[in-house]
Protein backbone atom coordinates (compact mmCIF):
# COMPACT_ATOMS: atom_id res chain seq x y z
CA UNK A 1 0.00 0.00 0.00
CA UNK A 2 1.46 3.34 -1.01
CA UNK A 3 1.85 5.93 1.71
CA UNK A 4 1.12 9.55 0.91
CA UNK A 5 3.24 11.91 2.90
CA UNK A 6 1.13 14.13 5.13
CA UNK A 7 2.47 16.91 7.29
CA UNK A 8 2.14 16.25 11.03
CA UNK A 9 -0.56 18.22 12.87
CA UNK A 10 0.55 21.57 14.20
CA UNK A 11 0.61 22.29 17.91
CA UNK A 12 -1.78 24.87 19.35
CA UNK A 13 -1.25 27.64 21.89
CA UNK A 14 -4.34 28.37 24.01
CA UNK A 15 -4.57 31.14 26.63
CA UNK A 16 -6.84 30.72 29.66
CA UNK A 17 -7.58 32.46 32.97
CA UNK A 18 -6.00 30.78 35.99
CA UNK A 19 -8.93 31.16 38.37
CA UNK A 20 -11.43 29.75 35.91
CA UNK A 21 -12.01 26.09 35.13
CA UNK A 22 -8.99 23.80 34.83
CA UNK A 23 -9.04 22.68 31.21
CA UNK A 24 -5.57 21.07 31.34
CA UNK A 25 -6.87 17.48 31.79
CA UNK A 26 -9.10 17.94 28.74
CA UNK A 27 -6.19 19.22 26.66
CA UNK A 28 -4.09 16.21 27.74
CA UNK A 29 -6.87 13.86 26.65
CA UNK A 30 -7.18 15.74 23.36
CA UNK A 31 -3.46 15.30 22.66
CA UNK A 32 -3.64 11.58 23.46
CA UNK A 33 -6.52 11.13 21.04
CA UNK A 34 -5.38 13.34 18.18
CA UNK A 35 -1.62 13.80 18.49
CA UNK A 36 -2.14 17.57 18.42
CA UNK A 37 -0.17 19.14 21.26
CA UNK A 38 -1.65 22.03 23.22
CA UNK A 39 0.54 24.59 24.94
CA UNK A 40 -1.46 26.33 27.66
CA UNK A 41 -0.65 29.93 28.58
CA UNK A 42 -2.21 30.85 31.92
CA UNK A 43 -2.87 34.36 33.20
CA UNK A 44 -4.33 35.71 36.41
CA UNK A 45 -7.97 36.54 35.73
CA UNK A 46 -7.62 40.22 36.52
CA UNK A 47 -4.76 40.57 34.02
CA UNK A 48 -6.08 38.25 31.28
CA UNK A 49 -7.91 40.96 29.37
CA UNK A 50 -5.07 43.50 29.54
CA UNK A 51 -2.51 40.81 28.64
CA UNK A 52 -4.49 39.78 25.56
CA UNK A 53 -4.91 43.42 24.47
CA UNK A 54 -1.17 43.99 24.95
CA UNK A 55 -0.39 40.93 22.86
CA UNK A 56 -2.81 42.16 20.20
CA UNK A 57 -0.84 45.39 19.90
CA UNK A 58 2.39 43.35 19.62
CA UNK A 59 0.99 40.81 17.13
CA UNK A 60 1.72 38.03 19.62
CA UNK A 61 -1.72 36.53 20.23
CA UNK A 62 -2.22 32.78 20.81
CA UNK A 63 -4.09 30.50 18.39
CA UNK A 64 -7.09 30.30 20.70
CA UNK A 65 -8.40 31.71 23.97
CA UNK A 66 -10.89 30.25 26.43
CA UNK A 67 -12.66 33.22 27.98
CA UNK A 68 -16.03 34.44 29.26
CA UNK A 69 -18.30 35.27 26.32
CA UNK A 70 -18.15 39.04 26.91
CA UNK A 71 -14.51 39.02 25.76
CA UNK A 72 -15.95 38.52 22.27
CA UNK A 73 -16.82 42.21 22.31
CA UNK A 74 -13.11 43.17 22.36
CA UNK A 75 -12.72 44.25 18.75
CA UNK A 76 -8.96 44.75 19.20
CA UNK A 77 -8.55 40.97 19.38
CA UNK A 78 -9.76 40.68 15.76
CA UNK A 79 -11.62 37.44 16.45
CA UNK A 80 -12.51 35.10 13.61
CA UNK A 81 -16.17 34.56 12.89
CA UNK A 82 -17.10 30.97 13.73
CA UNK A 83 -18.91 29.06 10.94
CA UNK A 84 -22.34 27.73 11.92
CA UNK A 85 -21.31 24.17 11.09
CA UNK A 86 -18.61 24.32 13.79
CA UNK A 87 -21.32 24.59 16.46
CA UNK A 88 -23.01 21.57 17.99
CA UNK A 89 -26.65 21.12 17.02
CA UNK A 90 -27.39 20.18 20.65
CA UNK A 91 -26.57 23.53 22.28
CA UNK A 92 -28.83 24.72 25.12
CA UNK A 93 -30.99 27.62 23.89
CA UNK A 94 -29.71 29.98 26.60
CA UNK A 95 -26.18 29.34 25.40
CA UNK A 96 -26.98 29.77 21.72
CA UNK A 97 -28.24 33.31 22.42
CA UNK A 98 -25.06 34.17 24.34
CA UNK A 99 -22.34 33.48 21.74
CA UNK A 100 -22.84 36.46 19.46
CA UNK A 101 -21.13 39.81 19.72
CA UNK A 102 -21.73 42.74 17.42
CA UNK A 103 -24.07 40.52 15.39
CA UNK A 104 -21.55 37.75 14.68
CA UNK A 105 -20.81 34.37 16.25
CA UNK A 106 -17.29 34.78 17.58
CA UNK A 107 -16.86 31.83 19.94
CA UNK A 108 -17.45 28.12 20.38
CA UNK A 109 -19.24 27.54 23.72
CA UNK A 110 -17.74 24.94 26.05
CA UNK A 111 -19.32 25.45 29.48
CA UNK A 112 -21.93 27.85 30.81
CA UNK A 113 -23.00 29.37 34.06
CA UNK A 114 -20.35 31.82 35.24
CA UNK A 115 -23.08 33.23 37.48
CA UNK A 116 -22.96 34.36 41.10
CA UNK A 117 -24.61 32.43 43.90
CA UNK A 118 -24.65 32.27 47.68
CA UNK A 119 -22.19 29.75 49.10
CA UNK A 120 -22.43 28.86 52.77
CA UNK A 121 -20.61 26.71 55.29
CA UNK A 122 -23.00 24.04 56.59
CA UNK A 123 -20.88 23.65 59.70
CA UNK A 124 -21.85 27.21 60.64
CA UNK A 125 -25.24 27.65 58.97
CA UNK A 126 -28.18 25.35 59.68
CA UNK A 127 -30.83 27.41 57.86
CA UNK A 128 -29.45 29.46 54.94
CA UNK A 129 -30.81 32.99 54.73
CA UNK A 130 -33.20 33.64 51.87
CA UNK A 131 -33.22 37.42 52.24
CA UNK A 132 -31.03 40.29 53.36
CA UNK A 133 -33.35 40.74 56.34
CA UNK A 134 -32.60 37.17 57.46
CA UNK A 135 -28.88 37.73 56.88
CA UNK A 136 -28.96 40.74 59.19
CA UNK A 137 -30.84 38.76 61.86
CA UNK A 138 -28.33 35.92 61.67
CA UNK A 139 -25.47 38.37 61.89
CA UNK A 140 -26.94 39.97 65.02
CA UNK A 141 -28.00 36.77 66.79
CA UNK A 142 -25.34 34.30 65.65
CA UNK A 143 -22.53 36.58 64.42
CA UNK A 144 -22.73 34.95 60.98
CA UNK A 145 -20.92 37.10 58.46
CA UNK A 146 -20.96 37.41 54.68
CA UNK A 147 -18.32 38.67 52.26
CA UNK A 148 -18.02 39.30 48.54
CA UNK A 149 -15.86 41.31 46.20
CA UNK A 150 -17.59 44.57 47.05
CA UNK A 151 -15.81 46.88 44.59
CA UNK A 152 -16.01 44.50 41.62
CA UNK A 153 -18.74 45.54 39.22
CA UNK A 154 -19.82 42.02 38.23
CA UNK A 155 -20.98 41.60 41.84
CA UNK A 156 -22.57 45.05 42.01
CA UNK A 157 -24.52 44.24 38.84
CA UNK A 158 -26.33 41.40 40.67
CA UNK A 159 -27.61 43.97 43.18
CA UNK A 160 -28.61 46.30 40.35
CA UNK A 161 -30.44 43.40 38.67
CA UNK A 162 -32.87 43.33 41.60
CA UNK A 163 -34.44 46.53 40.28
CA UNK A 164 -34.76 45.44 36.64
CA UNK A 165 -33.70 47.24 33.44
CA UNK A 166 -30.76 46.40 31.21
CA UNK A 167 -27.35 48.05 31.01
CA UNK A 168 -27.61 48.04 27.21
CA UNK A 169 -30.86 49.04 25.49
CA UNK A 170 -31.11 49.07 21.69
CA UNK A 171 -27.33 49.03 21.48
CA UNK A 172 -26.89 52.02 23.79
CA UNK A 173 -25.54 52.18 27.35
CA UNK A 174 -28.39 52.71 29.81
CA UNK A 175 -27.01 53.74 33.22
CA UNK A 176 -28.86 56.89 34.29
CA UNK A 177 -32.00 55.08 35.43
CA UNK A 178 -34.24 54.80 38.52
CA UNK A 179 -32.95 51.21 38.89
CA UNK A 180 -29.36 52.48 39.14
CA UNK A 181 -30.38 55.12 41.71
CA UNK A 182 -32.11 52.49 43.87
CA UNK A 183 -29.19 50.07 43.59
CA UNK A 184 -26.64 52.73 44.53
CA UNK A 185 -28.68 53.72 47.57
CA UNK A 186 -29.01 50.11 48.73
CA UNK A 187 -25.38 49.22 48.07
CA UNK A 188 -24.10 52.18 50.05
CA UNK A 189 -26.45 51.36 52.93
CA UNK A 190 -24.81 47.94 53.24
CA UNK A 191 -21.38 49.56 53.49
CA UNK A 192 -22.62 52.11 56.02
CA UNK A 193 -23.98 49.38 58.30
CA UNK A 194 -20.37 48.37 58.99
CA UNK A 195 -21.14 44.65 59.29
CA UNK A 196 -19.20 44.03 56.09
CA UNK A 197 -15.49 44.29 55.45
CA UNK A 198 -15.84 46.02 52.09
CA UNK A 199 -12.07 46.42 51.75
CA UNK A 200 -11.67 42.62 51.56
CA UNK A 201 -10.84 42.00 47.87
CA UNK A 202 -11.50 38.85 45.82
CA UNK A 203 -8.65 36.73 47.18
CA UNK A 204 -9.39 37.93 50.69
CA UNK A 205 -13.07 36.93 50.47
CA UNK A 206 -12.15 33.48 49.15
CA UNK A 207 -9.58 32.91 51.88
CA UNK A 208 -11.89 34.10 54.66
CA UNK A 209 -14.61 31.72 53.51
CA UNK A 210 -12.18 28.80 53.23
CA UNK A 211 -10.83 29.56 56.70
CA UNK A 212 -14.33 29.63 58.23
CA UNK A 213 -14.02 33.30 59.18
CA UNK A 214 -17.27 34.04 57.34
CA UNK A 215 -20.29 31.77 57.07
CA UNK A 216 -21.42 33.05 53.67
CA UNK A 217 -19.79 34.33 50.52
CA UNK A 218 -21.10 35.46 47.16
CA UNK A 219 -18.97 34.00 44.38
CA UNK A 220 -19.27 32.43 40.97
CA UNK A 221 -19.97 28.96 39.64
CA UNK A 222 -16.29 28.83 38.67
CA UNK A 223 -15.40 28.50 42.38
CA UNK A 224 -17.64 25.51 43.01
CA UNK A 225 -14.90 22.95 42.44
CA UNK A 226 -12.40 24.58 44.79
CA UNK A 227 -14.99 25.16 47.52
CA UNK A 228 -16.37 21.63 47.11
CA UNK A 229 -12.92 20.06 47.41
CA UNK A 230 -12.30 22.06 50.59
CA UNK A 231 -15.65 21.70 52.36
CA UNK A 232 -17.00 18.42 50.94
CA UNK A 233 -20.54 17.84 52.19
CA UNK A 234 -20.31 20.98 54.33
CA UNK A 235 -20.56 23.19 51.25
CA UNK A 236 -23.98 24.74 50.80
CA UNK A 237 -25.24 26.43 47.63
CA UNK A 238 -28.28 28.70 47.53
CA UNK A 239 -29.97 31.48 45.58
CA UNK A 240 -28.67 34.99 46.16
CA UNK A 241 -30.63 36.61 49.01
CA UNK A 242 -33.74 38.59 48.14
CA UNK A 243 -34.39 42.21 48.90
CA UNK A 244 -37.94 42.16 50.29
CA UNK A 245 -39.65 39.93 47.70
CA UNK A 246 -37.39 40.72 44.76
CA UNK A 247 -34.60 38.33 43.68
CA UNK A 248 -31.08 39.48 42.96
CA UNK A 249 -30.18 38.78 39.34
CA UNK A 250 -26.64 37.82 38.46
CA UNK A 251 -25.43 37.74 34.92
CA UNK A 252 -24.64 34.35 33.42
CA UNK A 253 -22.50 33.67 30.40
CA UNK A 254 -20.70 30.95 28.56
CA UNK A 255 -17.02 30.25 28.47
CA UNK A 256 -16.11 30.10 24.82
CA UNK A 257 -13.10 29.23 22.75
CA UNK A 258 -12.40 32.14 20.44
CA UNK A 259 -9.78 32.63 17.77
CA UNK A 260 -7.86 35.92 17.92
CA UNK A 261 -5.92 37.59 15.14
CA UNK A 262 -8.28 36.02 12.59
CA UNK A 263 -6.74 32.62 13.36
CA UNK A 264 -9.31 30.66 11.37
CA UNK A 265 -7.86 32.15 8.19
CA UNK A 266 -4.43 30.84 9.17
CA UNK A 267 -2.55 27.56 8.83
CA UNK A 268 -4.01 25.99 12.01
CA UNK A 269 -7.68 26.14 11.03
CA UNK A 270 -7.96 22.33 10.74
CA UNK A 271 -6.45 21.71 14.18
CA UNK A 272 -8.63 24.42 15.77
CA UNK A 273 -11.73 22.82 14.27
CA UNK A 274 -10.74 19.40 15.63
CA UNK A 275 -10.27 20.93 19.10
CA UNK A 276 -13.62 22.75 18.85
CA UNK A 277 -15.42 19.54 17.92
CA UNK A 278 -13.66 17.63 20.71
CA UNK A 279 -14.68 20.16 23.39
CA UNK A 280 -18.30 20.08 22.20
CA UNK A 281 -18.45 16.28 21.84
CA UNK A 282 -20.94 14.38 24.00
CA UNK A 283 -18.29 12.32 25.87
CA UNK A 284 -16.42 15.49 26.89
CA UNK A 285 -19.60 17.43 27.69
CA UNK A 286 -20.95 14.52 29.75
CA UNK A 287 -17.76 14.40 31.83
CA UNK A 288 -17.39 18.15 32.38
CA UNK A 289 -19.08 18.00 35.75
CA UNK A 290 -16.97 15.14 37.11
CA UNK A 291 -13.74 16.57 35.66
CA UNK A 292 -14.02 20.33 36.34
CA UNK A 293 -17.41 20.87 38.05
CA UNK A 294 -18.68 22.90 35.10
CA UNK A 295 -22.14 22.86 33.52
CA UNK A 296 -22.18 21.50 29.96
CA UNK A 297 -23.53 23.48 27.02
CA UNK A 298 -24.92 20.30 25.44
CA UNK A 299 -28.58 19.85 26.43
CA UNK A 300 -28.26 16.04 26.42
CA UNK A 301 -25.35 16.18 28.85
CA UNK A 302 -27.19 18.65 31.10
CA UNK A 303 -30.27 16.41 31.22
CA UNK A 304 -28.06 13.43 32.17
CA UNK A 305 -26.55 15.54 34.92
CA UNK A 306 -29.96 16.56 36.27
CA UNK A 307 -31.22 12.98 36.62
CA UNK A 308 -28.23 11.92 38.72
CA UNK A 309 -29.89 13.52 41.73
CA UNK A 310 -26.76 15.19 43.14
CA UNK A 311 -28.09 17.82 45.54
CA UNK A 312 -25.30 20.35 44.98
CA UNK A 313 -25.62 20.03 41.20
CA UNK A 314 -29.37 20.58 41.40
CA UNK A 315 -28.74 23.65 43.57
CA UNK A 316 -26.14 24.98 41.14
CA UNK A 317 -28.51 24.60 38.18
CA UNK A 318 -31.41 26.09 40.16
CA UNK A 319 -29.38 29.23 40.92
CA UNK A 320 -29.61 30.04 37.20
CA UNK A 321 -33.35 30.61 37.64
CA UNK A 322 -33.06 34.38 38.10
CA UNK A 323 -29.81 34.87 36.15
CA UNK A 324 -29.77 37.03 33.03
CA UNK A 325 -27.56 36.73 29.93
CA UNK A 326 -24.63 39.12 29.99
CA UNK A 327 -24.48 41.44 26.98
CA UNK A 328 -21.46 40.82 24.76
CA UNK A 329 -21.46 44.25 23.07
CA UNK A 330 -18.08 45.96 22.87
CA UNK A 331 -19.29 48.93 24.92
CA UNK A 332 -19.75 46.72 28.00
CA UNK A 333 -16.06 47.35 28.74
CA UNK A 334 -16.88 51.06 29.05
CA UNK A 335 -20.05 50.31 31.04
CA UNK A 336 -18.09 48.41 33.73
CA UNK A 337 -15.54 51.22 33.94
CA UNK A 338 -18.16 53.97 34.15
CA UNK A 339 -20.14 52.12 36.83
CA UNK A 340 -17.02 51.72 38.95
CA UNK A 341 -16.18 55.42 38.68
CA UNK A 342 -19.72 56.46 39.62
CA UNK A 343 -20.07 53.93 42.43
CA UNK A 344 -16.75 54.79 44.10
CA UNK A 345 -17.63 58.50 44.07
CA UNK A 346 -21.01 57.73 45.58
CA UNK A 347 -19.53 55.49 48.28
CA UNK A 348 -17.00 58.21 49.13
CA UNK A 349 -19.84 60.72 49.59
CA UNK A 350 -18.71 62.89 46.67
CA UNK A 351 -21.92 62.31 44.66
CA UNK A 352 -25.40 61.39 45.79
CA UNK A 353 -27.11 58.45 44.07
CA UNK A 354 -28.82 60.59 41.41
CA UNK A 355 -25.62 62.45 40.59
CA UNK A 356 -23.66 59.19 40.49
CA UNK A 357 -26.05 57.58 38.01
CA UNK A 358 -25.90 60.71 35.84
CA UNK A 359 -22.10 60.73 36.09
CA UNK A 360 -21.93 57.08 34.99
CA UNK A 361 -23.98 57.86 31.88
CA UNK A 362 -21.79 60.87 31.10
CA UNK A 363 -18.59 58.86 31.46
CA UNK A 364 -19.76 55.93 29.35
CA UNK A 365 -21.01 58.15 26.53
CA UNK A 366 -17.79 60.16 26.58
CA UNK A 367 -15.65 56.98 26.51
CA UNK A 368 -17.62 55.41 23.65
CA UNK A 369 -17.52 58.67 21.68
CA UNK A 370 -13.75 58.94 22.18
CA UNK A 371 -13.28 55.35 21.05
CA UNK A 372 -15.35 55.95 17.92
CA UNK A 373 -13.35 59.07 17.08
CA UNK A 374 -10.14 57.01 17.32
CA UNK A 375 -11.55 54.53 14.79
CA UNK A 376 -13.08 56.59 11.98
CA UNK A 377 -15.26 54.69 9.56
CA UNK A 378 -16.30 52.04 12.09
Amino acid sequence: MAHTKTSPPQSLTIAIGLENYDFNPLFSEFTRKTGIRVKVVEFENNSLKSELLLRASNNALPDGIIVPADYMGLTALNLSEVPDNWLSTHLIDQVRTNIKANGATLGVPIVFGNHLMLYYNRALVSDPAKSWLQLREQQKKQALKISWNYYEMYWYRAFLGTFGTSLIVNGNANLDTPAMVNALRWYKSLKDEAWLDVECDYDCTVNRFLAGDVAYTINGSWMFQRFSEHFGDNLGVAQLPRLHSEPMRSYFSSHVMAFPDNALSGSKRAELRILSEFLQSLPVQTNLWSSINALPVDRRALEMLKIQGIAQVEALISTLEHAQPMPNEAQMAFVWEAMLKGLTRHLAGVLDEHQAAHFMQHIVEKSISYEQEKKPGQ
